[in-house]
């Protein structure tokens, strides 16, 4: 099947036209008489192109354009406007600037739009390959990195990073050294792939940033005025996942450990120019990754610093007592969460 194209015009005569000029060139052609048949036809069809009528009755191109580009989970597809209009470069200029890409007077001339269609398609092409290599990239880079990038190479951030205010959560598979030892290395691959894939679908249905995925261990952070609160709450549905997977699984293998701490961060890209990482670092991390490391089987374990944020009084918690932290200098109370009530 070929390329699809939606034709939107409200005289069928030139949708008759548009047809006959593009079936022979092997595209598939979908038709609607109206902006909002046409919105309506999205809904049903991912067309690679869009050849739009601008004077039309009840809502015109430039209003079907403007509600296209403003829908965030469509993706990309370009539109063409086709328009008798097409002459007066102020309309011209403003149907681009909606978010229009390319603009045929009529009468047009079928070549001219042909080889106009085919531009927009190579784009196209070209849109939905870069597409596919973000998605294949965030499967083995962070999606913090993808995200520093981006706006990196759009003048968005400073390449010399900032200070923020997060939580940070690490979890980490208890006994996992010990245990690989004597386990075959294609079932550690197995089991490890199993634990951390469900922690990563959980870490990102709670709002949380993966930033590390070292060996057995995850370091997830959360940002915003829920962060605390997404935290915890993904640090239970970890424990609840995983004791669940831990009961099916035959042998010796052993659940997690969670530590959770809330601070200030210094975020940026470290690293040489052939090779950076987009990271947070500070006294905030280390102490979320010792508490990771004093946390027992299944234990969600916190610092006073992340208790001090808790807003929402059905987190379920004690006290786990004071315990000293390898690094840190005074000894810090720490606090263990027990359930997450729902109301």
């Amino acid at each position: 099947m070929g390329k699809v194209i939606l034709a939107v015009d409200d005289e069928p005569f030139n949708l008759d036209l548009l047809e006959a000029v593009l079936l022979p060139e092997g595209f598939a052609v979908e038709m609607a008489e109206s902006g909002q048949e046409a919105l309506d036809k999205l809904d049903q069809i991912d067309p690679d192109l869009i050849l739009l009528d601008v004077m039309m009755p009840d809502m015109d191109g430039y209003e079907v354009c403007r509600r296209i580009r403003a829908d965030t989970t469509m993706a990309y597809v370009p539109i063409i406007f086709v328009t008798a209009r097409g002459k007066d470069p102020k309309d011209m200029i403003h149907g681009l600037d909606i978010g229009g890409d390319d603009y045929i007077g009529k009468p047009f001339n079928p070549p001219e739009l042909l080889s106009r269609v085919r531009t927009a398609l190579r784009l196209k092409d070209l849109f939905d390959r870069l597409s596919r290599i973000k998605a294949e990239l965030s499967r083995y880079v962070s999606l913090s990195t993808i995200e520093m990038v981006e706006n990196s190479i759009s003048g968005k951030i400073l390449k010399t990073g900032e200070n923020r205010e997060v939580t940070v959560l690490f979890s980490d598979i208890r006994g996992f050294t010990t245990l690989s030892e004597s386990m075959d290395p294609q079932k550690v691959f197995e089991m490890l792939n199993l634990y951390l894939s469900r922690q990563i679908h959980i870490i990102e249905s709670f709002h949380g940033i993966i930033d590390k995925l070292t060996g057995d261990e995850v370091m997830a952070i959360f940002e915003g005025p829920d962060m605390v609160k997404n935290a915890l709450d993904c640090g239970s549905a970890i424990v609840d996942a995983l004791k669940e997977t831990d009961e099916k699984v035959k042998g010796d293998w052993v659940g997690v450990g969670i530590g959770i701490n809330t601070g200030p961060v210094f975020m940026g890209s470290i690293g040489s120019d052939n090779m950076k990482d987009f990271t947070v670092i500070g006294n905030t991390v280390n102490v979320a990754a010792r508490l990771c490391g004093s946390a027992q089987k299944f234990q969600v374990i916190f610092s006073d610093d992340t208790k001090q944020l808790i807003r929402d009084s059905n987190l379920a918690y004690q006290t786990a007592g004071t315990i000293s932290l390898k690094g840190i200098k005074e000894p810090m109370e720490i606090f263990e969460l027990l359930t997450t009530k729902t109301g």
